[in-house]
């Protein structure tokens, strides 16, 4: 991946929806979670400084080189120890099981392979671990979706190809992660939750 423009205009581009609730969404999702932590897609690490005291140590990987620069950026108002990786969330770099939770913001929408990539962080989360996720997704209005599958062609080009009106929970259930809770929000176009790794 290599998006130069979209990395340097990231946050500003998201400071609205940030400010009106994805914040605090985000801070809700972290609440909790203790031990060895992986983010998946961590992007420009909006959620750094949000990361939960109670963590052991955060492992955030990325694989967008412009991404990862203002990543290492934040890095220093991390509250937890946080080790930065350039990589792809289809091959992690770990071994099994050496993670007692994962979180992904924003990333299964624009990860190419979903599956395969959920897969691979069930792989590195020991059993009984958790994955918290925060998510674009497929509308259930069916107003909302139409809307969705008209502007996701343009999207996708302007966005690194995030996909707006990918059933993403849908495709969780399909994997070995147990889906144990999902909230809805913005819509029906965002939503959040937490699956167990069975």
């Amino acid at each position: 991946m290599n998006h130069p423009l979209l990395a340097k205009i990231y946050d500003t581009v998201l400071a609205p929806t940030e400010r009106f609730g994805v914040r605090d969404q985000r801070r809700r999702l972290m609440d909790g979670l203790t031990g060895r932590i992986v983010e998946i897609g961590a992007g420009t690490g909006l959620n750094v400084p949000l990361y939960p005291a109670t963590a052991g140590e955060i492992h955030a990987i990325e694989p967008d080189q412009h991404m990862v620069e203002r990543l290492v950026e934040k890095a220093a108002d991390s509250p937890v120890p946080l080790y930065l990786y350039r990589g792809d969330a289809h091959d992690l770099p770990f071994s099994d099981g050496v993670f007692d939770a994962a979180i992904i913001t924003f990333a299964l929408c624009t990860i190419p392979q979903p599956v395969r990539a959920l897969d691979e962080v069930h792989r590195v989360v020991r059993p009984g671990g958790m994955l918290r996720f925060l998510e674009h997704v497929r509308s259930p209005s069916a107003r909302t979706a139409r809307w969705q599958d008209r502007i996701n062609p343009m999207w996708g080009k302007v966005s690194g190809g995030c996909r707006l009106n990918q059933p993403t929970v849908e495709i969780l259930e399909t994997t070995h992660w147990e889906v144990d809770e999902v909230w809805q929000s913005g819509g029906g176009f965002v939503a959040a939750g937490q699956a167990f790794r069975t």
